[in-house]
């Protein structure tokens, strides 16, 4: 696991080693420059600000309309950072954030990966390994990429290990709310949530079709959704999307039908 994490990070600073703190692509400096007057005038003022210098001469309203965990995560690790007078800008912390990010997905799909595997810990580092090095996801968590999937991915992975952590045992569904609170990180800093909640209810509905315990999923998805949405929707550009949309009530529904 610790060459996991090892290779995971070594991939991902390499553009950084080479040429430095460099946000590079259009969403990550839109990102970078959101999240700079974050840092300047608060979070209040963050969710009310209409940026005149977006899509001109029209103007955008950037707080209703922006996924805003990632930009609250860089923020806040820069100020830890400036509370111990590290020396680190706000451009390396958003620079690094993916990399970051990028290692704490790889130690997630390893714990995600022991859980399905019966507490495997070789299918955990296997996982993990594989996670450190994929394109798919080192392409968008490379150091500079400041965008949103550099951060959801490790909540996406976060939600799914701590769901199926909740049904590991008869008692072990309080875990949901863990699932719920991740889950709401990813509605909040990717519009991929949609993704999440669908198979977390598409598998709640296919366990109870293969004979697995009622009473421990309904447990467990209740809390998980009961939780999930109602902090889901305290995002403004979600909002009540996840009780309306389409996309969404079937597998839920169905859970519904067979409970």
């Amino acid at each position: 696991l610790f060459y996991a994490c090892r290779l995971a990070y070594d991939f991902r600073v390499h553009a950084i080693r080479e040429y430095g703190s460099v946000i590079h692509e259009f969403d990550p400096w839109f990102h970078f420059r959101a999240t700079e007057y974050l840092v300047e005038h608060g979070v209040a003022k963050f969710f009310t600000w209409f940026d005149h210098a977006a899509w001109y001469p029209l103007g955008r309203p950037v707080g209703t309309t922006i996924y805003p965990a990632m930009h609250l995560s860089a923020a806040a690790v820069h100020a830890l950072l400036v509370r111990f007078d590290s020396g680190w800008s706000l451009a390396d912390v958003c620079c690094h954030v993916p990399a970051w990010f990028g290692v704490l997905a790889t130690v997630l799909t390893g714990a995600l990966a022991r859980e399905c595997a019966g507490q495997s810990a070789a299918a955990g580092a296997a996982a993990a390994l594989v996670m450190a090095i994929v394109p798919a996801h080192l392409q968008r968590s490379v150091g500079g990429g400041f965008d949103n999937e550099s951060v959801a991915i490790s909540a996406l992975v976060a939600t799914f290990y701590c769901w199926c952590r909740a049904l590991r045992t008869e008692r072990s569904w309080p875990y949901a709310a863990a699932a719920a609170l991740a889950y709401a990180y990813m509605a909040a800093a990717w519009g991929g949530y949609v993704f999440v909640i669908n198979l977390v209810a598409a598998h709640a509905a296919a366990l109870v079709l293969l004979g697995r315990p009622l009473a421990k999923v309904a447990r467990a998805y209740s809390l998980f959704y009961g939780v999930g949405t109602a902090l889901a929707t305290r995002v403004p550009v979600v909002g009540y999307t996840p009780l309306t949309s389409l996309e969404q009530l079937p597998p839920f529904l169905v859970f519904v039908a067979i409970g």
